[in-house]
C-alpha cells in the first residue's frame, strides 16, 4: 500500500512557492470560472485514493485554511478488486494525517450492475453519485468536489464526439453541476501536474489496475486514441481547455434563450429566431421531458415541417417523446 508519511505539509506556507501558487490558482478557478464562493461552506471530496482525488483533497485542505471552508471526504469500496480494502485504509490514513473527517462506504457494484442490466463502470458511477447525493440531501455538505482533470476532460470530449453530441455539449463535462452540487476544481489541470504536486507533498497514491482494461470505452480512448491525437497535436490539451471555456460561455447564452421557451414555443417566437436557435430550443424542450437522446436528423426534419406549416405532422423521439406541428407552433409531449 502507498504509505502516508506523518510529516505531510499542513499549510500553504509549508509548500514550495511554486506549489502554493498552484493551490491558489485552483482557488481562483473555483471563484472566477465556476463563480462559487466556498467561504463558510462544507465541501465533500470523493476520495478514491488515486492521484487525482488525492491531489484534490490536499489542495482543498490547504485552501480551506485561507478561505474559511470545511473539507470532508468519502471513499466508496466497489468490492471489485482484491486490494480495495487497502484503498480504503489509505483513504482513512491520509485523512487522519490531515485532520479531515473521512466516511468509508461499501457497495456490491457487480450485483448492482447485474440488477440494473448495465456495465460495471456505469453501475459504479451510479453508486458513487447516489452516495454523494445522500450527503448533500442530509445537509451535511454543500458541495461535492470531484478530481476530474484536463486529461479526463479530453477523454470526455472525444467520447462525446464519438456518441455524436452536439454543441455546446461537445465542449465536455461542466465544472459546476448545480443540480447535483458537484464541483470539479481541477478540470483544466493536466494529470502530470497533479502527479508532480502529490509527489512533492510526499503522500503517494493508489493505482487502479482496471484503468488499463481495454474492454472499457474510456480506457480505449485514454490509452489508444488520445496518444495518437497528441502525437499529431502535442497542444491538444490546451485546445480542449479553450474549447471548454468557449462552451461555458455559449452554454450560459443558450440557458438564457431557453428560459420559459417550452411553455410558449409559438409561431411568433419561432419566427423571430435564427434556425440555429430554433434547433437548440427544440432539443431543450425535448430534453426537459426526460431521458432519451435527441437525434439531430429528426430535429432538422421537424424544423423543415414547421417552416412549411405542415400542421398535425408528428415526430417521434427516443424516450416516447413527440413533437407535433400545430396551427400555433410546436407542441412537445411525453407518455411518461
Amino acid at each position: 500500500m502507498a504509505s502516508v508519511p506523518v510529516d505531510i505539509p499542513q499549510t500553504l506556507q509549508d509548500l514550495l512557492p511554486k506549489w502554493a501558487h498552484f493551490c491558489l490558482y485552483v482557488g481562483r478557478f473555483v471563484e472566477d470560472e465556476l463563480s462559487i464562493d466556498l467561504e463558510g461552506r462544507r465541501v465533500l471530496v470523493g476520495l478514491s485514493g488515486g492521484v487525482d482525488s488525492t491531489a484534490l483533497l490536499l489542495v482543498l485542505h490547504y485552501l480551506s485554511q485561507r478561505a474559511g471552508f470545511t473539507v470532508g471526504a468519502v471513499h466508496l469500496d466497489h468490492q471489485l478488486r482484491s486490494e480495495s480494502a487497502e484503498d480504503a485504509a489509505f483513504a482513512r490514513s491520509l485523512c487522519e494525517s490531515l485532520g479531515i473527517d473521512c466516511a468509508v462506504e461499501s457497495r456490491d457494484v457487480a450485483r448492482l450492475a447485474e440488477e440494473r442490466g448495465v456495465g460495471l463502470e456505469e453501475a459504479g458511477r451510479e453508486a458513487r453519485y447516489r452516495l454523494y447525493a445522500g450527503f448533500c440531501e442530509s445537509s451535511q455538505y454543500d458541495y461535492v468536489a470531484l478530481g476530474h482533470q484536463l486529461d479526463d476532460l479530453s477523454e470526455d470530449v472525444l467520447m462525446r464526439l464519438i456518441r455524436g453530441t452536439g454543441w455546446p455539449g461537445l465542449s465536455g463535462m461542466p465544472g459546476f453541476d448545480p443540480a447535483r452540487s458537484l464541483i470539479r476544481p481541477l478540470l483544466l489541470i493536466p494529470k502530470s501536474t497533479l502527479k508532480a504536486f502529490v509527489t512533492h507533498v510526499g503522500v503517494g497514491w493508489r493505482e487502479d489496475a482496471s484503468n488499463a482494461d481495454p474492454s472499457m470505452t474510456r480506457n480505449r480512448v485514454r490509452n489508444e486514441i488520445l496518444p495518437l491525437i497528441e502525437r499529431e497535436n502535442p497542444a491538444f490539451w490546451q485546445s480542449v481547455s479553450r474549447l471548454w471555456r468557449i462552451g461555458r460561455v455559449e452554454q450560459d447564452f443558450w440557458q438564457g434563450l431557453e428560459s420559459g421557451a417550452c411553455e410558449n414555443l409559438d409561431n411568433t417566437r419561432l419566427e423571430s429566431l435564427h434556425k440555429a436557435e430554433r434547433l437548440h430550443l427544440y432539443k431543450a424542450c425535448l430534453d426537459r421531458l426526460g431521458p432519451g437522446q435527441v437525434l439531430s436528423d429528426t430535429l432538422f426534419k421537424l424544423d423543415e415541417a414547421w417552416l412549411e406549416k405542415h400542421s398535425t405532422a408528428v415526430f417521434q423521439f427516443p424516450g416516447d417523446k413527440t413533437a407535433t406541428i400545430t396551427a400555433s407552433g410546436v407542441l412537445f409531449s411525453s407518455k411518461h
